[in-house]
């Protein structure tokens, strides 16, 4: 009896839960941002300059008519890159070879966002949670300048850094559905190796050359602009 009992109960909450999401949907948000990364701590002494880079994500509100969401953000920006050309001795020709290195920051986050009861006008805020990591990553290309289809590719360096954080933001709609987004992000992250340019360094065979390998904490400020946009579905 218990037992038909608890899955009358059950059967009647699932009910009345999909009847409250037919009523109201739940809502979802894409966003993309042009994204300044400030580097904080001894990550500042080694990558001097705030870097430009792209920040893309998508959140889903977690129960139809609640102000709390989830989901996950992709980032990318550049530590440095350099490029020149080097003659090397191959088959007993001298060839002329360019070479490219690009030092790169990616972030994978998942959020946890929730949107408090209070407005300016049209102005809303958000405040939000991260948990996640950061991939530094360092490739060095070579290619042949006679022959454009002989090339390759390495990876010098990769390493995760453990990356956790908290954001503040303010959303001002500007069309149906969509919105112009600021948003304040603290990422403090773990220690990770990965290279930066030093203009000390003596260039001798490799792009790789004009970088130096360094191990730091990642943490960083970072500041969103840009737009979100939420989709009819």
């Amino acid at each position: 009896m218990a037992l038909i009992v608890f899955t009358f109960i059950l059967i009647t909450g699932m009910q009345a839960q999909e009847q409250k999401e037919a009523t109201y949907p739940k809502i979802s948000f894409f966003d993309a941002n042009i994204s300044i990364f400030t580097p904080q701590g001894r990550f500042k002494s080694n990558v001097v300059n705030p870097k430009v880079g792209l920040t893309l994500g998508y959140i889903r509100q977690y129960k139809a008519e609640m102000p709390f969401f989830i989901g996950a953000e992709f980032s990318y920006n550049s530590l440095g890159s350099a490029d020149d050309r080097f003659t090397e001795l191959l088959d007993f020709d001298l060839v002329d070879f360019d070479y490219s290195t690009t030092s790169s920051l990616f972030g994978f986050n998942g959020r946890f966002l929730f949107f408090p009861n209070f407005h300016i006008g049209d102005l809303e805020f958000s405040l939000e949670g991260k948990l996640g990591f950061k991939w530094l990553l360092t490739t060095t290309s070579k290619t042949a300048v006679d022959d454009l289809d002989s090339s390759s590719s390495n990876v010098n360096k990769g390493d995760l850094s453990l990356t956790y954080g908290i954001a503040a933001g303010m959303n001002f709609p500007i069309a149906p559905n969509i919105y112009l987004n600021f948003k304040l992000n603290y990422l403090p992250g773990l220690s990770a190796a990965y290279y930066t340019i030093d203009p000390t360094n003596r260039v001798q065979s490799s792009t790789l050359d004009y970088f130096r390998l360094r191990n730091s904490n990642t943490d960083l400020i970072r500041w969103d602009l840009g737009l979100m946009f939420s989709p009819s579905w």
